[in-house]
């Protein structure tokens, strides 16, 4: 007589413990990809902190190296004004137009929005003729030439009129540039442009610049 035995169950057994492994290794495997694409997130977002930061710094530094570069060419720019200006003053010298002293007090009063094209001065008078960006620098240019002065230790700028009755004057011919104060007697009626007169203007339709017309009398004596 033959003995049979059921398997059935031994293989369900095995199936269900299969089962449990598979899904066992499956999640491991899930937890291993989880946990690799955390670091891998986490590492790029590193990566890109760092590479923000590198970034800003750069932007940085160039945004100073254009400030940099801006006060530069600020400086640059009212060089090239000034040369302009000393250009022309030398060229007015050269064509012996007017006495140095004339001309130290021009240089002087000259505002860096205004340009003489020409002058000459005769006898004491003085007519001259020039550019300006504007009105008011045409003006400023006026009030400058009232401030150049006779002061006890020669020709000087007026910086300052102090309600006390003293003067803060620069003298442009020390060399140096050196401000002191003197009470207004000593520099009252001593200014060394007189009478000026603005006796045209007009506007360039091109550049829109102001052209002037200018008298004025100079006292080139102390």
């Amino acid at each position: 007589m033959m003995i049979r035995i059921n398997l059935l169950p031994v293989r369900q057994v095995q199936k269900r413990e299969q089962g449990r492994q598979f899904l066992v290794l499956l999640i491991g495997t899930l937890i291993i990809v989880g946990a690799a694409n955390a670091y891998w997130y986490v590492w790029m977002d590193g990566k890109r902190e760092t590479a923000q930061r590198r970034l800003d710094d750069t932007n940085a530094r160039i945004q100073q190296l254009e400030k940099v570069i801006g006060e530069v060419n600020n400086l640059a720019k009212r060089k090239k004004e000034v040369e302009e200006k000393l250009a022309e003053l030398d060229k007015l010298l050269t064509e012996r137009k007017g006495p140095v002293k004339l001309l130290d007090a021009l240089a002087t009063s000259i505002p860096k929005k205004v340009w003489l094209n020409n002058f000459e001065e005769k006898a004491g008078s003085t007519i001259m003729s020039g550019n300006a960006e504007s009105y008011d620098d045409v003006s400023e240019f006026m009030r400058s030439l009232k401030n150049i002065i006779w002061s006890p230790k020669g020709m000087g700028r007026v910086v300052e009129r102090k309600r006390d009755g003293h003067w803060r004057v620069e003298l442009i011919q020390s060399g140096e540039g050196s401000i002191e104060e003197f009470t207004e007697a000593e520099v009252k009626e001593k200014g060394f442009f007189n009478n000026i007169e603005l006796k045209s203007t007009t506007v360039d339709a091109a550049t829109k610049r102001v052209k002037f017309d200018m008298a004025l009398s100079t006292n080139m004596k102390q």
